[in-house]
């Protein structure tokens, strides 16, 4: 009769043979596997976007039929920029933060929770459409919930407002999605370069929609 210790090295024997067997034949049990240890928790920088401690920024140009430009990611917010026709085509700069990184002056009360600064490098006239899609989406945004957009826009030293609007953001891969960022310039003739920003701020602070 083996002793105890022998039937536990038996044991253990037996059970290093069953699991070398399982393996050649194809039968070890997987691993669980959470697709969350792949999936993107945040959308993903711009191409040519660059990163600043406080800010990201994106370079590029605006087309003639309108469409959506690339909203530099920043603290897990990023997106698409939806905007209408242009004439003529300009260049657009667009830098991104949840930081007040250029002492831009609040719009309304409270604090806005995301920040959007522009450039258009010359005269151009928007359009008065913009094609559905698109939108600022993070984890910090909920849908369902109403945000207010709010700009402004600086041309031959004057300071003109852009909105606000409110928009109620929808259910994104990333979180809330909130559109409605390109109707503020919807209608807008400049006729010189010009420099601005936008403000989103959480809750319905107008009665406009975007």
């Amino acid at each position: 009769m083996l002793s105890s210790g022998h039937r536990l090295a038996a044991t253990l024997i037996a059970a290093l043979l069953l699991a070398s067997c399982a393996q050649h034949a194809g039968t070890m049990p997987s691993l669980p596997f959470s697709s969350s240890a792949v999936a993107l928790k945040a959308p993903k920088d711009c191409k040519g976007q660059q990163n600043e401690s406080e800010y990201a920024t994106l370079s590029g140009s605006l087309n003639t039929a309108g469409g959506s430009f690339c909203i530099p990611a920043y603290a897990g917010y990023g997106g698409k920029l939806k905007y209408p026709t242009v004439d003529p085509s300009v260049k657009f700069t667009l830098s991104t933060s949840t930081q007040n990184w250029d002492n831009f002056e609040s719009l309304l009360s409270g604090t806005p929770i995301f920040y959007l600064e522009f450039s258009i490098s010359g005269a151009t006239r928007f359009g008065d459409t913009i094609k559905k899609g698109g939108g600022l989406t993070g984890a910090g945004l909920t849908a369902g919930d109403d945000y207010t957009l709010i700009g402004q826009i600086k041309v031959f030293g004057q300071k003109l407002e852009l909105g606000p609007c409110y928009t109620t953001a929808t259910k994104g891969r990333f979180g809330g999605v909130i559109g409605g960022l390109g109707s503020l310039v919807k209608g807008e003739d400049l006729p010189t370069s010009a420099s601005g920003y936008v403000e989103i701020y959480d809750g319905k602070e107008t009665s406009t929609p975007c």
